[in-house]
């Protein structure tokens, strides 16, 4: 990255074809590339229609690693921004001129605000949101039902005070919705009044999706109907997003989770077939 962060990825080239389009996977909080289990049968379909697959790792790869010192504990969310443009330019060395540009649960929100920040946005030639969600809102109604919020906010903000943003916030250990350790200054990135990430996807204003609504891309929303982090209500959700920008089309897998376990061969499908018509 221009930071100088080291990254790691696997790239899996189609035989057909040449080097025109590829598809770029981004994964959501604490993940990385290789635990997605539905990209592995959706880039078999994509390499059969000659389009490559680039599944990749963020800086916010997993919760917390040593060497190099980052992860999600650490990561401040603009900092996606860095990271997509690596990798988009990794791509274009290689000669690819057709670039999908997809995440999955808060890789959904990177995307988005990519496409507003990115320096190679221009080179996106379409967008995949897999299991969308508003990370923002759905943390904070978590956090405000267990009457940790203001607790959380008062460290985290007191550490960056003084200069302590790396540190650990431990009033409430696992301040990432009881799941994940988080920095001062990482918290506050993602979840702080105002952060970058509350801007990405505000689902919750059930309108006034700004970033979104300016992609000139043709979009593609897909999302389950379990374990869903969308604020609001999915069937308002997908409706939502094919108001806010007229160049998506939203689907809905039923008896679907956040993973799409179980049904990984129809979304590779649902994909597929609107990169056929699309792309």
């Amino acid at each position: 990255t221009k930071d100088k962060l080291p990254l790691y990825g696997l790239l899996l080239e189609s035989k057909k074809g040449s080097k025109k389009a590829l598809f770029i996977e981004l994964h959501g909080t604490a993940s990385n590339f290789y635990e997605n289990e539905f990209m592995w049968p959706l880039a078999q379909e994509l390499g059969k229609q000659g389009i490559s697959t680039l599944v990749v790792n963020t800086r916010g790869a997993d919760s917390l690693q040593a060497y190099p010192f980052r992860g999600n504990a650490l990561e401040k969310f603009e900092d996606c921004v860095l990271d997509i443009d690596a990798w988009v330019e990794f791509v274009l060395k290689k000669g690819y001129k057709k670039i999908i540009l997809s995440g999955h649960s808060l890789g959904t929100q990177k995307v988005i605000y990519y496409m507003e920040k990115g320096k190679y946005a221009r080179k996106v030639a379409s967008v995949i949101l897999l299991a969308f969600a508003d990370s923002y809102a759905y943390h904070n109604y978590f956090v405000e039902k267990t009457a940790k919020k203001e607790i959380i906010l008062r460290e985290a903000k007191k550490l960056v005070n003084e200069g302590k943003g790396d540190t650990m916030l431990r009033s409430v250990w696992l301040a990432h919705r009881d799941r994940f350790p988080k920095s001062a200054a990482s918290y506050l990135s993602f979840f702080g009044e105002g952060s970058e990430l509350s801007k990405a996807l505000p689902l919750r204003n059930k309108g006034k999706l700004s970033m979104y609504s300016k992609i000139k891309v043709p979009i593609l929303a897909v999302i389950g109907d379990r374990e869903e982090y969308t604020a609001i209500s999915i069937k308002e959700s997908l409706f939502l997003l094919k108001k806010e920008n007229k160049l998506a089309e939203a689907h809905q897998i039923k008896n679907c989770d956040h993973d799409f376990t179980g049904k990984e061969r129809e979304l590779a499908k649902i994909i597929v077939g609107f990169l056929k018509r699309k792309l």
